[in-house]
């Protein structure tokens, strides 16, 4: 787990709103396939494809509640649309951490 990581991350949408728990956690479990296609662009250094991903995930993960995911989606877009990807894996090992602690999150008190 990447230092200064929680690992319990709750949607600050639901905290706001609790009756939206169940698009919350579509959210959080679709999470892994978000991460397989920003992997399957990278294989193939599809730049723009990676840009967009990225630009959607920041979206999405602001809209659902989650800043700090948000935050690494925006950093990793200025990053692609410069054709640089050198922190891919770092990204990737913290976007793990980030859908763990968001699932944890979602779990029963």
């Amino acid at each position: 787990m990447p230092a200064n990581q929680p690992t319990k991350l709750v949607s600050q949408l639901l905290l706001d709103d609790a009756s939206l728990r169940d698009l919350v956690q579509e959210f959080v479990e679709a999470l892994p396939q978000r991460l397989e296609e920003l992997r399957r662009a990278y294989e193939a250094l599809d730049w723009d494809q990676l840009a967009v991903l990225a630009h959607r995930l920041k979206g999405a993960a602001g809209s659902y509640g989650y800043p700090d995911l948000s935050r690494l989606a925006a950093e990793m877009e200025e990053k692609f649309r410069l054709h640089q990807a050198e922190h891919f894996t770092q990204w990737l090992d913290r976007l793990n951490a980030i859908i763990g602690a968001a699932k944890a999150g979602l779990e029963e008190p």
